[in-house]
């Protein structure tokens, strides 16, 4: 039998490959080109859970740091920038924030562009070189502290927050909220570490200087293991060139202006700007606040890290039970209860009242901040669009906490 094919053959044949799902002009298929384009999306894994350690530990390192500020406004009013005022000080911790979460604008869509991993580099060089820039600057020169701590550790620090959320949210799904949660506990944990190292060597004749220079050192070999966690094969977002391939299965993604167009994602935003706008307040300020009404010292300085060991608690038990109450309503109840706390902040003068307010304080405080990232995840139909939500949302909420921070350092005058 002739197993010639006749032209009528061939040209069904063809119009059968053009017509088949999974297919294309240049023998492609979908599928392959999903692989390439398409941002990961698993569900465990090794490369998934490097990606968990890597953003663990930079979340100790960022978000730990910023938790541990208070310790910094503390001493530098009462010592080595007396001459400043406290709300002339306070303009170091604002902007350090305004560029924590403003950065998160940049670094949203860079990270959606694929630049995850020269974030992670850079900023991991940046904050140790700003550490070693404030281990250097001289007594009452609030500008050298303004630049180092202020400007360039509130860059580092956004170039590393975000995305190391933002990169979870790209290896799990169903488990999303509950290991995002989990990486948040890092902030608590340096929460817990960095306020009780700084006043331990900034009170013993270490000294502030060497104080400073051996955090940076810290610091520096956990970043470095950090960056070397992330070179596994898959533990970073897609590559700039797959970013710009064009995605078969992916909604259009669309401009950060317009997400303000979902009813959702702006009251998000907007209850969030509110939120930041007064939420930081016994953070920065609890420890100067009981030294200056007469509590023990030595409890004092504990105070910070007692809120952060009560906010480790509060990033991990309200992410478990997300699937059962919801992320909104727990949310919705977390910042009633910090926006009483900061009330009550005001009549606050004994050491009772410094734990009450570190406990309550802190467990409310992390549930909002861990439930954040995982609602703003939720809001995102297209995974390429997760880090610039993120982000957006952030700025506006570091803005937030830029203005507020110093109208508070103006009232501690």
């Amino acid at each position: 039998m002739s197993t010639e094919k006749t032209p009528s053959d061939a040209s069904l044949e063809k119009d059968a490959g053009a017509d088949t799902p999974g297919t294309n002009n240049d023998g492609a298929t979908q599928s392959q080109l999903s692989s390439k384009s398409a941002p990961i999306e698993s569900e465990g894994g090794l490369a998934a859970w490097c990606a968990v350690v890597a953003a663990w530990i930079m979340q100790f390192c960022t978000s730990g740091y910023v938790n541990a500020f208070g310790v910094y406004q503390d001493f530098y009013t009462r010592d080595y920038l007396s001459s400043s005022s406290a709300s002339t000080i306070s303009w170091i911790g604002s902007t350090n924030n305004l560029l924590v979460f403003g950065g998160g604008l940049i670094a949203g869509r860079l990270f959606d562009a694929g630049y995850f991993r020269s974030m992670l580099v850079g900023g991991s060089a940046l904050f140790v070189f700003s550490l070693f820039m404030i281990s250097i600057s001289q007594p009452n020169q609030w500008y050298q502290i303004f630049l180092a701590q202020g400007i360039g550790l509130g860059i580092a620090q956004g170039l590393l927050y975000l995305p190391s959320l933002a990169i979870v949210g790209h290896h799990f799904t169903k488990r999303r909220t509950l290991v995002m949660g989990v990486v948040a506990t890092g902030g608590s944990i340096g929460g817990i570490v960095h306020p009780i190292m700084l006043n331990q060597l900034f009170q013993s004749r270490i000294g502030f200087h060497n104080g400073v220079r051996i955090s940076a050192g810290m610091n520096g070999l956990l970043m470095i293991i950090a960056n070397l966690i992330s070179l596994q094969e898959g533990s970073g977002t897609q590559t700039k060139e797959s970013s710009d391939s064009p995605l078969q299965d992916q909604p259009k993604t669309k401009k950060w202006y317009q997400f303000f167009r979902e009813p959702a994602y702006c009251t998000a935003v907007i209850g969030n700007f509110l939120f930041f706008t007064g939420g930081y307040y016994p953070l920065f300020y609890l420890q100067l606040s009981g030294i200056t009404h007469g509590v023990d010292k030595t409890l004092v300085f504990y105070s910070v890290a007692i809120m952060n060991a009560a906010n480790l608690p509060g990033r991990i038990i309200p992410n478990h039970f997300a699937s059962y109450f919801g992320i909104h309503n727990q949310m919705i109840i977390a910042a009633s209860i910090c926006g009483a706390i900061a009330i009550a902040f005001i009549a606050m003068r004994n050491a009772a009242g410094v734990i009450v307010i570190s406990i309550i304080y802190g467990f409310a405080s992390g549930a909002y901040v861990s439930l954040l990232a995982p609602m703003l995840a939720g809001l995102s139909p297209n995974l390429q669009e997760m880090g610039s939500r993120m982000g957006t949302c952030f700025a506006l909420g570091g803005f937030a906490t830029f203005i507020a921070l110093w109208a508070m350092g103006t009232t501690s005058d």
